[in-house]
């Protein structure tokens, strides 16, 4: 008797969960996912930025070179937010350093040691950083604005927003034409073709608050790139993909974001040919 009660009582469950899915499944959302941030918000940044880039060479179809580097970033820092734009992108915060490392193919740096302050501004035409207002060394400047970033706005909204509200497992198109404000005039003019598609993956309801995480991939097949010198122009393909989770109530501000670029080149002239891959990936957590 004590085993057949034990059953029904996972039968239950199981038939509780299968509802509560089905549940979300049948649901529609307005993700909206250009969440405002808003000044005086406090959060934990958790962030990494990785970089592969691998060249290959080739002679009378013989590989006769190899090369791959490797490098990343990685950063953990308190952060206030001190002013934003009238769409609630981030234009100005200040972050308390507890982890700033590079590291490459055979070493790891300490970039800033912990518990530095530093102020940062944000802008169409740049990023800015300071540490006791004096504006860091370049390098450093360089390896921050890969890691540290105006969050929130409506920017990634105009890109994968969908026009109506969306159930889980439903896809919708990208806005391609926001898509290339992103990738910018210079980037945006070699691709004639590109798409791309977004899609409402998973609901996450193991927290105090429910979130949705939204995927999406755009491609860019192939592109020509005129080389001064070279007799044909190299070829080019490129693959971008997001992962993206925001809470299902839209007043409250994302959780994560994931994005990842991989771009393929290929130049030939006569029997020689060059293939160069460069994958780039970031990952931030907003922890509050």
């Amino acid at each position: 008797m004590h085993t057949t009660h034990s059953f029904r009582k996972i039968l239950l469950v199981i038939g509780i969960i299968a509802v509560s899915g089905a549940a979300y499944a049948q649901q529609t959302y307005q993700l909206k996912l250009g969440r405002g941030i808003k000044e005086y918000d406090q959060y934990l940044l958790k962030t990494s930025y990785e970089q592969q880039s691998r060249t290959s060479i080739y002679s009378d179809n013989i590989r006769r070179g190899d090369t791959t580097d490797i490098v990343s970033i990685l950063l953990t820092a308190q952060c206030k937010v001190i002013s934003v734009t009238v769409d609630g992108q981030e234009k100005e915060k200040h972050i308390v350093i507890r982890n700033f490392q590079l590291r490459t193919n055979t070493d790891t740096f300490d970039v800033l040691p912990t518990g530095t302050k530093v102020r940062c501004w944000f802008s169409d035409s740049g990023s800015v950083f300071t540490v006791n207002d004096v504006p860091v060394h370049d390098t450093v400047s360089a390896l921050l604005s890969n890691v540290v970033l105006g969050e929130g706005g409506s920017r990634t909204g105009d890109v994968l927003d969908a026009k109506k509200p969306v159930a889980l497992g439903q896809s919708w198109k990208m806005n391609v034409k926001a898509f290339r404000k992103v990738l910018g005039k210079e980037q945006s003019r070699l691709m004639k073709k590109l798409d791309g598609t977004v899609t409402f993956a998973q609901i996450d309801s193991s927290g105090a608050q429910a979130t949705g995480i939204v995927t999406a991939r755009a491609e860019a097949p192939s592109f020509s790139i005129k080389v001064p010198g070279a007799n044909a122009p190299m070829t080019g393909s490129l693959v971008a993909e997001f992962s993206y989770e925001v809470p299902l109530d839209s007043r409250f501000p994302p959780v994560s974001l994931s994005t990842s670029t991989t771009q393929f080149y290929t130049a030939i002239q006569g029997l020689n040919k060059l293939e160069s891959r460069v994958f780039t990936k970031r990952q931030s957590q907003f922890i509050r």
